[in-house]
């Protein structure tokens, strides 16, 4: 009777003995990958909006049809790896199925480089409760550091990449002193100054290229190798700009694997009990590393366009950075890759709503807050490891 039980559970959808589990994990995955594909190269608004109408009735089929829904759950959760082995691939494969439309890997790139800030600024806010609504001057700092180094200090490229992040570390440590005396909403206020302070000063300084930037930044050359040359994968010519794709990639799966190892870790544990307390060395180091990858996403981005300005670090993508989080899911890490998944290629799918972008972001963090406060991808419960 017991080996029955046995048999009949292992033939389920999902169990860990039957391969159709991983089967429906790689199918669902596979739908999914092939849907998004459809939606962002359909040229026509026709097309779009059929893809559009399948992604809805898709998602509403698995909402509403419990069994669906409960074989779903159930095959990824007992094949977790298959499934990060699945997503694995469909983000290398993306550059060549976008391979005839150079934009949209520029937009994937993008998104990548917002993983990489999200999970910083969910360290601070999520993990420690440092309201940090500056990651635009912080992101900034990283990029004009690159600028300033490279096109007037004749640094490498590859090493001013560094050095970016390292000066938001340093700039952020000043920043904490008056950080320390205030909480609450008057933090926010604090950390909202700072981006102004930061946009007016890179607008009117000489040395920083006042409102027109700084341009002509090189792009990045690793051995020998320059991110100008078109890579080949597969035996598909892909854009150049695959090359910074593929590094964000790296970057951003670099950065989630470090803060998943700190989310569970004794440190991680100990700064989600610093939410709402007051200890400093705790915090000043959250808001230490969350800088540092934000920084670091902003040192990406010139390398990566070649040029910056004020206009690219105001308080807008402040916002847009706040509403990666609170749509993902505050303190989720996996929250974070989806939110940034969401937010940057679907305003660029539908174009015609660009111009109310940012008060379309803000409308959906005030929904969000009022009906999902835990956000699409709520935080699980942390485990020390």
């Amino acid at each position: 009777m017991l080996a029955d039980r046995d048999m009949a559970s292992a033939s389920r959808p999902g169990a860990r003995g039957d391969p159709s589990g991983m089967m429906l994990v790689w199918a669902a995955e596979a739908a999914l990958f092939g849907l998004v594909m459809a939606g962002i190269l359909a040229e026509r608004p026709v097309a779009l909006a059929a893809t559009t109408a399948v992604i809805v009735l898709a998602f509403a089929l698995v909402r509403f049809i419990v069994p669906l829904r409960a074989a779903l759950a159930a095959a990824f959760a007992r094949h977790g790896r298959a499934a990060l082995a699945g997503g694995a691939v469909c983000t290398l494969l993306l550059p060549l199925a976008l391979s005839a439309s150079p934009y949209w890997t520029f937009v994937a790139t993008l998104a990548l480089l917002y993983i990489t800030i999200g999970q910083g600024l969910n360290l601070q806010i999520g993990t420690a409760g440092v309201l940090n609504l500056a990651g635009a001057a912080f992101a900034g700092l990283g990029g004009y550091t690159v600028g300033l180094l490279t096109v007037n200090g004749g640094w490498p490229s590859w090493l001013a990449l560094l050095a970016g992040p390292v000066v938001a570390v340093a700039v952020g440590a000043i920043l904490f002193v008056p950080i320390l005396k205030t909480r609450g909403h008057y933090l926010a206020l604090v950390t909202i100054a700072f981006v102004f302070i930061f946009n007016i000063l890179m607008n009117n300084l000489e040395f920083t290229g006042g409102p027109q930037g700084i341009k002509n930044i090189p792009t990045l050359s690793l051995g020998g190798y320059a991110f100008t040359t078109r890579p080949t994968v597969l035996g598909v010519a892909l854009p150049a700009h695959a090359n910074f794709y593929y590094a964000a990639l790296l970057m951003a799966a670099l950065t989630t694997w470090i803060i998943r190892r700190l989310y569970d870790s004794w440190l991680g544990l100990a700064l989600n009990t610093l939410r709402d307390v007051s200890i400093t060395r705790g915090k000043l180091t959250a808001f230490s590393v969350g800088n540092f990858f934000i920084g670091l996403g902003g040192a990406f981005y010139a390398v990566m366009v070649g040029f910056v300005s004020p206009p690219d670090f105001d308080f807008g993508y402040s916002l847009v950075m706040l509403s990666v989080i609170i749509i993902g899911g505050v303190d989720s890490i996996p929250g974070v890759i989806l939110g940034a998944c969401l937010l940057l290629p679907l305003p660029e799918r539908f174009r015609f709503l660009h111009e109310y972008r940012l008060l379309l972001y803000g409308l959906v963090i005030v929904v969000m807050l009022l009906y999902r406060p835990q956000g699409l991808w709520p935080a699980a419960v942390r485990r020390y490891r």
